[in-house]
């Protein structure tokens, strides 16, 4: 038996040699899970209210609420600042004041002479204090933390972030609205496919037909519209109205700060939180093209909800301001063009700008219905980032009559189905990118595997690039690769980890050769011979 003395706690610790000894194995390094890098992802931090340098970087200063407001916080800051500079320390406090013969004793020659000529003639001219009240003005200097208090507390709701400096701001950040001039009287350029969206959105619609939607159900519309005192009154009750049938409520998702996507100008902006917006279900998307863009397309932290989002509405009740409601809208529709051409211009050689518009976005108050679209444009100065022009579409008064209602109600649904066709092509095609991508490296070279998806369909091709897609269903394909790896459906193939070739692996190798040189290899199992194995695709999606 052996006996070691352990120097740390000074005890004797016996080691029996008929025990077993376990090798020590080195702790294995931490997973690399693409999903919890991107759930980690640093929270960005979004202000509540502006904060000084949105002010002091603005090019045009409107006189709003919410300037006085920043001016009030400034003028009690210096206020503040004043007061605790002037304040002395504790033990001055209780010193006595001096008698003014000591004072005038411990002053200089020159300083007697300059009290001298300050006291000629009775002193300091002090009519300009005729008429203030010290007693007033010991009160006010002791009070203005209760004054700051109450504009603190001030909701952004009441106030809003929304006004003419927001809209300068992102003006100022080349984000332009419906109509705008340059200061030399040019306007930005306007959609080339705009007259093609605006025959899209007057396509008819069955659903609107009058067998399927009579003149009673526009007077359930009217009457909602009309009892509606608040903004959300309107978008529980007359809202879906307007919608009608949804085919895939994953799609939207109403009222969801966009607190993941990344900073629209410098930092100083509110995040976006429109009333409802459609976008893809996040499994569309392939895996790698979510990480590497979570930051310009996936809105929330709540990763199940709809992500490249280019279909937005602004909902304000009767007492809200239509101006407020374009501004949001402008905002919400400048994410949403970031990030549709984030996707769209995904491993792509060079930036394009084609000048057409692929996100619509929608107002809607008292009635009013109104449809605007917003497409991204070169930038004016190189390495400056691109501009987003937003533009009218069409505008209705639902609450005219049914024929006026049945024309918006076609555009609004023509518009979001329109939206949705876009976003499914730009997806589809940074799918195919990646996937393409994929096919080029060793390791898809060396298994010959290919995997493509059907929102949740599957297709194996040993030794094929050939993408197989289900003609029955409705969905646009998404070429996200699936959960489940290569690795775990190989079976006895080792993992490519390893560097030395294992003897499985060489046989599987003269296996496959065989099988491809005697008989038909799409007949037999990719994998290994001899064992029954069947992957089985998910059901297409309705």
């Amino acid at each position: 038996m052996v006996a070691s003395q352990d120097p740390l706690y000074d005890r004797i610790l016996t080691f029996d040699p008929r025990k077993r000894r376990r090798a020590s194995i080195p702790s294995p390094p931490p997973p690399t899970n693409t999903e919890s890098y991107s759930s980690k992802r640093q929270k960005l931090s979004h202000p509540a209210f502006p904060p000084p340098r949105f002010w002091d970087n603005l090019s045009g200063k409107h006189l709003t609420r919410n300037a006085l407001r920043e001016l009030d916080r400034r003028n009690t800051t210096i206020a503040q600042n004043r007061r605790d500079r002037s304040t002395q320390p504790d033990t001055t406090k209780i010193e006595r004041p001096q008698p003014v013969n000591r004072f005038l004793d411990q002053c200089s020659p020159t300083c007697i002479g300059r009290i001298k000529r300050s006291a000629r003639q009775g002193g300091p001219d002090l009519r300009d204090l005729r008429g203030s009240s010290l007693g007033r003005r010991k009160r006010g200097s002791q009070s203005p933390s209760r004054g700051n208090t109450t504009s603190n507390t001030t909701t952004t709701k009441s106030t809003g972030p929304y006004d003419r400096t927001f809209q300068q701001h992102l003006i100022d950040h080349n984000i332009y609205p419906d109509r705008y001039e340059y200061p030399g009287g040019r306007i930005p350029p306007r959609p080339e496919n705009l007259e093609d969206i605006r025959q899209a959105l007057g396509q008819p619609r069955p659903s609107l037909s009058p067998s399927l939607f009579p003149y009673d159900r526009y007077e359930a519309f009217q009457r909602a519209d009309a009892h509606s005192s608040k903004e959300s009154q309107v978008i529980a009750d007359v809202i879906p109205i307007l919608e009608g049938n949804v085919s895939d409520r994953k799609c939207a998702a109403r009222q969801v700060p966009f607190t993941n996507l990344d900073h629209l100008t410098d930092g100083t902006l509110v995040p976006g939180n429109p009333d409802l917006y459609y976008g893809a279900r996040p499994e569309q998307l392939d895996q790698n093209v979510r990480r590497e863009l979570g930051g310009h397309i996936i809105p929330s932290t709540q990763y199940d909800l709809p992500i490249v989002p280019n279909f937005f509405l602004e909902v304000k009740g009767p007492d809200g301001s239509a101006a407020v409601a374009k501004r949001q809208l402008l905002y919400d529709m400048a994410l949403g063009v970031k990030g549709y051409d984030a996707v769209r211009s995904y491993k792509a050689d060079t930036a394009t700008y084609d000048n057409k518009a692929y996100t619509i976005g929608c107002t809607y108050q008292d009635g009013q219905l109104k449809m605007y679209a917003s497409h991204p444009i070169k930038p004016c100065i190189s390495r400056q980032k691109p501009g987003i022009v937003m533009t009218q579409l069409k505008a209705f008064a639902l609450t005219n009559d049914l024929d006026t209602f049945r024309q918006g109600a076609t555009a609004y649904r023509n518009g979001r189905d329109w939206a949705k066709l876009q976003r499914d092509q730009a997806i589809a095609q940074a799918n195919e990118r990646t996937e393409l991508e994929s096919f080029d490296s060793p390791r898809s070279e060396a298994l010959g595997v290919s995997f493509t998806s059907d929102a949740s369909c599957i297709t194996i091709e040993p030794m094929g690039r050939k993408t197989v897609t289900n003609p029955g269903s409705h969905a646009v394909p998404s070429l996200y690769e699936s959960d489940t790896s290569a690795d775990e459906l190989s079976l006895d193939f080792q993992p490519p980890t390893k560097r030395a070739r294992s003897p499985q692996k060489q046989s599987y190798i003269v296996q496959e050769q065989n099988l491809s040189e005697n008989a038909d290899i799409t007949s037999k199992n990719p994998f290994k011979a001899g064992k029954d194995f069947h992957l089985l695709p998910d059901k297409p999606a309705g």
